[in-house]
């Protein structure tokens, strides 16, 4: 967990390494409308890619070829760009859409008609990805392009009215589909398989949208906790979808070992995500008023899990962890 957080650990070294010829031709093509944020977006994506990989394989008892991992990398950037292009630069629906069919059903050139940098940028790295991935694989991440397609609707978190039940759907269905491609390379077929690994995309979101309550606020953005009522109540919500998604992964036909740390590593996840939110609701005096967050500093929503600080707080708890008797509740101060 430090070295996928850490941006000179390990895996983003590994990222940096591997995409570095076609990081610098993307920067070519860039025509200065694509900042440099991005390409540190990119970044982040593509470790999580390989880090996810990397869990799922654990929990199946599967070894990632070092092909698998770069495929894996670049899964990362490809997604990584399609939601650049849904969230950043608010491409219309359609140019979207026939982005996605042709990426899976026609080639890896851009779309006829392409002319922002960042179309052409996407295609560079897709023409990578598929110069890495099995057709096997390929074909397996094809089949998920209806819940792909979920991602178009992400930018239905900008509209003001939106419902709680719609945010929900695409909160999971954004962080389930991303699982799911990750796990194309661990050839498990079985339904079961399918829908804890969904799930488990759906937790990673949300814990996602806990730490960027600040930056999502200021954005416009509305995800689950925007729903909440209480830092208490975005804690609760957050471990209804733990307690899902350890139940899944838990009923799950693998051996105890990977079960046992894939859930002791998510746990510890949850752990640190819970953390910070109880320091947000720290620093936010206890209330949970979305236009203060909004004038608030942004360093006030930045914590170092790996302080000294944050590792008193979350230590304990963390080693603590029982598989047998996972549903227990870890205790935070929110009010």
């Amino acid at each position: 967990m430090f070295h996928a957080n850490n941006s000179f650990g390990i895996y983003h070294s590994y990222v940096r390494r591997v995409a570095r010829e076609t990081v610098l031709l993307s920067r070519k093509i860039n025509d200065g409308s694509i900042p440099e944020r991005i390409y540190k977006k990119i970044q982040w994506y593509m470790v999580e890619a390989v880090f996810m990989g990397e869990m799922l394989a654990n929990l199946t008892e599967h070894k990632i070829k070092n092909g698998d991992r770069e495929s894996l990398a670049y899964l990362g950037a490809i997604m990584a760009l399609f939601d650049v292009m849904v969230d950043d630069f608010r491409l219309s629906r359609e140019r979207i859409g026939m982005i996605l069919e042709h990426t899976f059903y026609d080639s890896d050139r851009p779309v006829p008609g392409s002319k922002t940098a960042i179309e052409k940028v996407y295609f560079v790295f897709l023409s990578r990805l598929k110069a890495t991935i099995e057709t096997e694989q390929w074909s397996e991440i094809s089949e998920h392009l209806n819940i792909i397609k979920l991602q178009m609707k992400s930018d239905e978190q900008y509209i003001a009215d939106i419902t709680e039940d719609n945010v929900t759907a695409i909160t999971i269905g954004k962080g389930g589909v991303s699982t799911l491609i990750c796990a194309a390379f661990l050839k498990q077929k079985s339904e079961s398989f399918s829908k804890a690994v969904y799930q488990l995309g759906g937790f990673i979101q949300m814990m996602n949208d806990c730490q960027d309550i600040h930056k999502d606020t200021i954005a416009g953005i509305k995800t689950f906790v925007h729903f909440r009522k209480s830092f208490r109540d975005i804690f609760e919500k957050l471990d209804e979808q733990r307690r899902i998604t350890f139940n899944l992964i838990k009923s799950l036909d693998y051996p105890d070992r990977g079960r046992s740390e894939t859930l002791f590593n998510l746990n510890a996840m949850f752990i640190v995500i819970s953390y910070k939110l109880r320091r947000y609701a720290e620093a936010c005096n206890y209330t949970l008023d979305f236009k203060i967050i909004e004038e608030m500093e942004r360093k006030k929503f930045r914590i170092n899990p790996f302080s000294v600080h944050a590792i008193t707080g979350c230590y304990k708890k963390i080693v603590s962890f029982d598989f047998e008797n996972y549903n227990s509740i870890p205790e935070f101060r929110f009010e």
